[in-house]
């Protein structure tokens, strides 16, 4: 064989300028991929949790506000990981960073990073059993669920799972933002019983009390007459004149004429005594 027949020959088996071009690149991949670790998937982990995990597989760390709200994280704990870059399953070497996607605790994600939380409304769970409710809230969101009598003069019983709802907080149609640190709260009654026209009424109204007696009016006082002084004696015209002391029948206008008449001095009882002729009181009148 001449030297230009083995010149075809070995034109026919050399590998192509492409060829080498993929296999080059290929043993440059096998050999980077070599020192590659798969990310893990933390989504839905705390963020303080993911970044420790993360960190201990060599991997540095950063989030974000998941939300159109652009929070920040002051602290790691209160938040949820939504999504990641890169995404959980990647390849990625060593002090590669992660971004974590997060919302608060207790809050939902949204559809995708960056967009606003759509989240439903709060059921209504009024005139359903309280076991029944309690499901209902839960299925929402709301895990922390208090319930109460509505009636504030009836106690609530140990097994109340059957007793009707009558009120809710939060109130039916109501977005909560922040689930885990809302507590509902349920006013229950015993079946057969109505609810009350507002929460904490009483089932049993209190009696009214007895009016109490008004007091008798303090007595007005009444003076006392005044004394009426006695009438002064008329004498008597056939007489000469009455006597206010002795009862009898002389009368003496002055002591001259008792004198004049012999009968001065005069004592309490003579006849023709009166006192308008004792000048002194003493029962003894005309004496001087």
């Amino acid at each position: 064989m001449g030297l230009s027949a083995l010149w075809l020959v070995a034109l026919a088996f050399a590998p192509s300028e492409e060829e080498t071009a993929d296999d080059a690149e290929a043993a440059a991949a096998d050999q980077e991929e070599e020192g590659r670790t798969e990310v893990p998937d933390y989504t839905g982990q705390n963020l303080a949790v993911a970044i420790r995990s993360a960190v201990t597989a060599g991997f540095d760390t950063t989030s974000h506000d998941a939300t159109d709200e652009d929070a920040g994280q002051r602290d790691d704990g209160d938040w949820l990981v939504c999504f990641q870059n890169p995404g959980a399953g990647a390849t990625a070497p060593p002090g590669t960073t992660i971004d974590f996607a997060v919302v608060r605790g207790g809050s939902p994600c949204p559809e995708a990073d960056g967009l606003a939380v759509l989240q439903e409304a709060v059921p209504s769970v009024v005139t359903l059993p309280y076991a029944e409710a309690a499901e209902r809230l839960g299925e929402y969101g709301l895990t922390e669920i208090g319930a109460r009598s509505a009636y504030r003069d009836v106690e609530l019983p140990e097994e109340y799972g059957d007793w009707l709802v009558c009120f809710q907080r939060p109130r039916a149609g109501e977005v909560v933002r922040d689930l885990a640190a809302t507590t509902a709260d349920l006013s229950l009654v015993e079946p057969g019983t109505d609810c009350p026209a507002f929460d904490n009424d009483r089932l049993h109204p209190e009696p009214e009390p007895e009016p109490e007696p008004e007091p008798e009016p303090d007595p007005v006082p009444v003076p006392d007459p005044e004394p009426v002084p006695d009438p002064e004696p008329v004498p008597d015209p056939t007489t000469g004149g009455g006597d206010d002391d002795s009862g009898g029948s002389a009368y003496y206008q002055n002591c001259d004429a008792a004198r004049a008449a012999g009968a001065a001095p005069l004592y309490r009882g003579d006849p023709g005594y009166r006192a308008g002729l004792d000048r002194d009181g003493d029962g003894v009148a005309c004496d001087s």
